[in-house]
């Protein structure tokens, strides 16, 4: 139930490339015996005991909210203290230079754990119950409903996702209900965080449309083939679990050194904090924040009524488009969807808070605006209006994510294929070669380099974090959560992690040996190895700067190089290595989660598994329901005449498994297109620039330089709106950087408790909105009918 709001997503991605494209034993349940439960350990009691040093930022004994503390580690992340460039200029030897990494490793883990301590408590009650009867019934309940909702979501044209901030409120009122009406021997206790949590994880694993059920419903609508039950249920369940068994492998790299802090983790930390309370001393501030919250949460509700259906120009204010939207080169600069997205901005939070600007680190938060305005206001301009790059204004649209033929008209992939959907090579020759539009070709190849850049960057600046994790002794704990948690539970036995991988990586191989997917066995296996190459350079960046990049392109990629012609390799492929990796970061994402609200390991690890196997069979039938049931809908045999049903994200899928499979990139990146290669030297190369800078003059503002991120900026448009550049840049710049230094017991208080009211009630309002069905308003000049942005002309 990870959220990463600048995490690759899948559908997403694939609607940016193609978007108009046609075992063990169980743990012992805790008990309500007072006797048996040991007494809370608090934070003095582990200062007193004998154990190895806890890494804290200078002062700790001083509270939270200590002015000079706070300012001293403002200090310390100041990218342009003199005094230690200068002492980093006059190093000399290798030993000084291991001295200044590891000082340096040092103050990267103060800053850390001061960040944290402001919103983790650093207490612990292990006699709360945990994974008791009533997280099982109420998961379940929410687990089946969630994973029905996004399902059948999947297939509406316009739909809300299914938020875990939904399932978080939703589950308390029903939690505390429980209390009263669920029989005693159900009920160990007063409904507690950690049974809270444990009913999050376990429903928000498997509420969520399987990333896999796109190749049962391309399979069933395009290419007329049904794995039938046995064989739908072992693809979803094996691509869904398989990557969980990776995670063993990282826990001690990605969850439990104190750097990876997984930033969005923190919010949701927040919000139960806020919910529950914390310690008694502490009572009024919990108060405060709930005041705080419910204020944030209703008018955020009540305001989100506008960008979403009354006011949608709100949404997207293109200042150069409402001056003059005749102007083709006004419209070119100022739109936020179509365009460079100069002086564009938006006033919706579902816009703003998807960059998570209000949690995510605001080192990272710059490089990624960095990288989208160094592109889309500087050098993809001009490409476009200086240079005409591969013919970039003959294309209806500077940015747009289509195919199109020799002579610039859009290209409809099933004209060039064969009844059997396979590559017809002279109705290919006849409107080849295809083209695009350049700032979608260059897309390509920066996706290259940023998979590069992630490689280069984690060995450059993290070969010491990975090390120290890797080599650490049993008994080093990391913080103060490390240590309690460790204490008080045992962890997950790697048997766990084994069977599970063990088991699916099984249940893959039959899926493959006796179904028709096209993929070869060893193909199972490479597409393992590259999600394991990737999982701690990919993990470590998403767990300090809270995005995720993808595996999707470079899966297609490769799967179109080793088997070209096989379109349901190709996407059986890529489903393997991407959620491989993807799942095995949500576990660890969710494991930091449970360190964090000291969650027994096993208890997590029991309810994620469950929770997503629950899901996945739901989503398997959901699937062949909705599609029995509207199949002239979805494969666009018939128009819908309500709207309300689309095989769009289907027909999104169905054509990357034409471009990478049937056409292949041999074909897809010929000619004018062959020099994208060189991005995958180009992100191995840059990342050198911000280190040996670094080196050579100890500037820590190269430091702070992720060069993946201002990769992956550059490239975000059109997932990433430009209308979120300037909105996003300056709630970072306010939350993360101007209150943290100068606000610092108002960011301590209730900067996450913010983020959490805000992402909760944008959810809340999408969802009342879809349910009521108040998409439609009269309209006005706020509500166009022909463009609500007024970038087209006669909005």
């Amino acid at each position: 139930m990870s959220y990463s709001p600048i995490a690759a997503d899948s559908d997403t991605d694939d609607a940016i490339q193609l978007r108009a494209l046609a075992g063990p034993s169980r743990p012992h349940l805790p008990t309500s015996s007072s006797s048996l439960r040991p007494e809370p350990v608090s934070p003095e009691q582990l200062r007193r005991s004998p154990s190895p040093r806890h890494v804290r930022p200078p002062g700790y004994e001083a509270e939270s909210d200590d002015d000079e503390e706070i300012q001293q580690l403002m200090d310390d992340l100041d990218s342009s203290t003199a005094d230690e460039a200068a002492r980093r200029g006059k190093r000399g030897t290798e030993g000084q230079d291991d001295e200044d990494e590891a000082r340096f490793r040092e103050d990267e883990i103060d800053s850390a754990v001061a960040i944290v301590r402001k919103v983790v408590p650093e207490s612990d009650d292990p006699s709360l119950p945990g994974l008791t009867p009533r997280v099982f019934i109420l998961g379940t309940v929410l687990c089946v409903f969630g994973a029905s909702v996004s399902q059948i979501f999947f297939f509406k044209s316009n739909a809300p996702s299914f938020s875990s901030f939904f399932i978080i409120l939703l589950s308390f009122p029903l939690g505390r209900l429980s209390d009263r009406f669920f029989p005693e021997r159900l009920v160990p206790g007063p409904f507690g965080k950690k049974e809270h949590l444990l009913v999050a994880i376990l429903a928000g694993s498997g509420a969520n449309a399987a990333y896999a059920g796109e190749i049962i419903a391309v399979q069933s609508l395009y290419y007329k083939t049904d794995l039938g039950m046995f064989g739908g249920l072992l693809l979803l369940l094996s691509t869904q679990l398989i990557g969980f068994g990776l995670s063993g492998l990282t826990y001690k790299l990605l969850v439990r050194p104190t750097v990876m802090v997984w930033p969005s983790q923190l919010v949701t930390v927040a919000l139960y904090v806020t919910l529950h309370g914390g310690a008694k001393e502490l009572q009024q501030q919990t108060r405060d924040r709930m005041r705080f919250f419910l204020i944030a949460f209703v008018a955020i509700f009540v305001w989100q009524f506008l960008p979403a259906v009354a006011f949608p120009t709100l949404t997207s204010i293109a200042t150069l488009c409402i001056i003059d939207n005749r102007s083709w080169i006004l419209r070119t600069l100022g739109s936020g969807y179509d365009g460079f997205g100069f002086f564009n901005f938006s006033l919706d939070w579902s816009v703003i808070g998807g960059t998570g600007a209000l949690y995510t680190p605001f080192f990272a938060q710059s490089s990624y605006f960095a990288g989208l305005a160094l592109n889309l206001w500087v050098i993809f301009p001009i490409l476009y209006f200086g240079f005409n790059l591969w013919d970039a204004q003959s294309f209806d649209s500077p940015l747009a994510a289509h195919l199109y033929n020799s002579t610039f008209g859009r290209l409809d992939v099933l004209e060039i294929l064969d009844p059997d959907l396979s590559l017809n090579e002279d109705k290919y020759a006849e409107v080849g070669p295809l083209r695009l539009t350049p700032f979608f070709a260059l897309s390509y190849g920066v996706s290259f380099a940023v998979l590069t850049s992630a490689l280069v960057t984690v060995g450059l600046w993290h070969w010491g974090d990975i090390k120290a994790a890797l080599w650490a002794k049993k008994d080093a704990r990391a913080d103060i959560h490390v240590e309690m948690l460790e204490r008080s539970y045992e962890p997950v036995p790697p048997s766990y992690y084994a069977a599970i991988f063990g088991v699916n990586l099984v249940a893959a191989m039959v899926l493959l040996t006796f179904y028709p997917l096209q993929l070869p066995i060893w193909g199972l296996f490479l597409a393992i190895a590259i999600a394991i190459v990737f999982l701690v350079p990919v993990g470590i960046i998403a767990a300090i700067t809270n995005t995720v990049l993808g595996l999707n392109v470079i899966t297609e990629f490769v799967a179109g190089w080793i088997w070209p012609g096989k379109p349901l390799a190709n996407v059986t492929f890529k489903c393997m290595g991407y959620m491989c990796m993807l799942q095995s970061l949500d576990l660890s994402a969710d494991q930091k989660l449970g360190l964090y609200m000291k969650i027994p390991p096993k208890h997590l690890f029991i309810s994620q598994c469950y929770g997503t196997a629950l899901g996945s069979v739901v989503n398997f039938l959901l699937i062949q329901g909705v599609i029995a049931a509207k199949r002239p809908y979805l494969d666009g045999t018939l128009n819908d005449p309500t709207q309300q049903w689309s095989g769009r994200k289907p027909e999104i899928f169905f054509t990357a498994s034409i471009i990478f499979g049937a056409i292949s990139p041999s074909k897809f990146f010929d000619g004018q297109y062959h020099v994208l290669y060189w991005g995958f030297l180009a992100g191995a190369v840059l990342p050198l620039v911000p280190w040996l800078v670094y080196k050579r003059t100890g500037n820590k503002f190269w430091r702070q330089i992720s060069v993946p991120l201002v990769l992956h900026g550059s490239i975000g448009p059109p997932q990433t709106p430009m209308n979120v550049l300037i909105p996003g840049f300056i709630v970072s710049w306010l939350s993360q950087y101007w209150a943290l230094r100068y606000r610092p017991r108002w960011f301590e208080k209730y900067c996450y408790v913010l983020s959490s009211a805000l992402d909760a009630g944008t959810s809340i309002n999408a969802l009342t909105i879809y349910v009521l069905g108040l998409g439609s308003f009269w309209a006005w000049w706020g509500n166009s009918n022909v463009d609500a942005e007024h970038c087209a002309p006669g909005s």
